[in-house]
């Protein structure tokens, strides 16, 4: 039995496995898992970058569809003020009627609604029989005024020496002052006419009268058209001078102490509340206005008053203290995850393109000069009042950055979209 079993020991081969072949065998499997590590790590930093990118450029024509308008950030008083509404007046000396003293019709319109014209300007020409006859009675009453004071004269002198009546003398002296006044009566009538009396001959009888403008002024609400016929004093069109324009404000008598000539005031069109004006008070009335209860308050407008009209209203904010703090148009903000963000423009370059380059992202920055681009800067939200809003920047800015007031949600949507790619 002993030799059957040795027999069947040494069938079976002594095997042993290679100590080199498996450590090339751990170094490869451990290559692989860093390799898949550093991958994914590099994935991971990418979408990280992504995600953290505060920068948008867009094209010109972007910028145009976008209709992107720019602001700064201003400094509002917001909480120390007195809220009031109000409207846009022009002083009655600055805005007027054209009418004409005697009827007639519509010869010539010369100028349009919104054109600006100036005092003295020609704007209509009207026919009139009775015109004619006005200067025909004029001329007629000159010539004969000239022997009326002749024969004055001579029956004075008659009178003086006892020669003639004193009767004669006497109507004399009644024909000639009655021409006088009648002279002086038809030369006013001709001035109003708008025609000088002292130029006027019988080679220059005119058949047509201008009528001029008697302020500097915006043509509105014309009313006429060519062969209209205009009664006398009836308005044909308006004239009004909006650089006396005006700010006439509702307060309260319970406010009224807290109102002061002098005072500023900060205030926006109903209509359009993203634009600020400033006003300064120079006149508070002393009588309430009608039954409202209220007082009117007028602040003067300084500077350019282009876009404002008689009639707009208001809404105004007096300054009653001095708690000024940095502001922007509410537009201007907006909200992503729960953070409240502006964008401002970056001067000095632009970012272009994203360039993916053996699985690594950057972004390359060039002068463009047919691009903009915008950072954005992470604010805290404070006091919002007419169309402004308190903030306070949370990231360092320049000194007088340009803001996006309008626009910001369109780049904070591309910003987005931009860092998912």
């Amino acid at each position: 039995m002993k030799p059957t079993t040795s027999r069947i020991t040494n069938r079976i081969p002594n095997f042993q496995f290679p100590i080199s072949l498996l450590i090339i065998l751990m170094l490869c499997i451990f290559q692989s898992c860093s390799d898949k590590n550093e991958s994914e790590v590099a994935k991971e930093e990418e979408t990280k970058q992504e995600a953290d990118a505060t920068e948008v450029t867009i094209t010109k024509q972007q910028y145009e569809t976008i209709n992107i308008q720019l602001g700064t950030i201003e400094q509002k008083n917001l909480t120390s003020v007195l809220k009031t509404t109000g409207f846009l007046k022009v002083p009655p000396q600055n805005k007027a009627s054209i009418t004409a003293a005697i009827g007639g019709t519509v010869q010539n319109i010369l100028i349009q609604e919104g054109d600006y014209v100036k005092k003295g300007q020609t704007l209509v020409t009207l026919m009139n029989p009775d015109f004619v006859k006005l200067q025909g009675a004029f001329l007629e009453a000159q010539s004969q005024i000239t022997f009326s004071e002749a024969e004055f004269n001579r029956q004075k002198e008659l009178s003086q020496k006892n020669v003639s009546s004193q009767k004669v003398f006497q109507q004399a002296q009644s024909d000639f002052n009655s021409l006088q006044a009648k002279l002086s009566s038809l030369r006013q009538q001709l001035l109003l006419l708008g025609i000088n009396p002292e130029l006027l001959t019988k080679n220059s009888i005119a058949s047509a009268v201008s009528i001029k403008s008697p302020v500097n002024g915006s043509v509105s609400h014309i009313d006429i058209n060519i062969g209209s016929n205009i009664e006398p004093s009836e308005s044909m069109m308006n004239v009004v001078d909006n650089s006396q324009l005006h700010l006439d404000l509702f307060i309260y008598e319970q406010d009224l102490t807290n109102v002061k000539v002098g005072q500023t005031v900060n205030f926006t069109l109903t209509n359009l509340a993203g634009k600020s004006y400033t006003a300064k008070i120079f006149a508070i009335g002393n009588a309430f206005e009608g039954d409202t209860k209220t007082i009117a308050v007028h602040a003067s407008i300084p500077g350019d008053k282009t876009g404002l009209i008689e009639g707009m209203n208001v809404m105004a904010m007096i300054d009653i203290g001095n708690n000024y703090a940095p502001s922007v148009p509410s537009s201007a903000i907006t909200n992503t995850d729960g953070n409240d963000y502006i964008f401002i423009q970056i001067e000095g370059h632009e970012v272009k393109r994203h360039k993916h380059d053996d699985e690594e992202s950057k972004i390359e920055k060039e002068e463009l000069g047919d691009a903009f681009t915008f950072e954005r800067v992470q604010v805290k939200k404070g006091v919002t009042d007419a169309g402004y809003t308190e903030i306070t920047p949370l990231e360092e800015i320049s000194a007088s950055p340009k803001v996006v007031i309008n626009g910001s949600f369109y780049l904070m949507a591309m910003l987005t979209n931009e860092g998912e790619d």
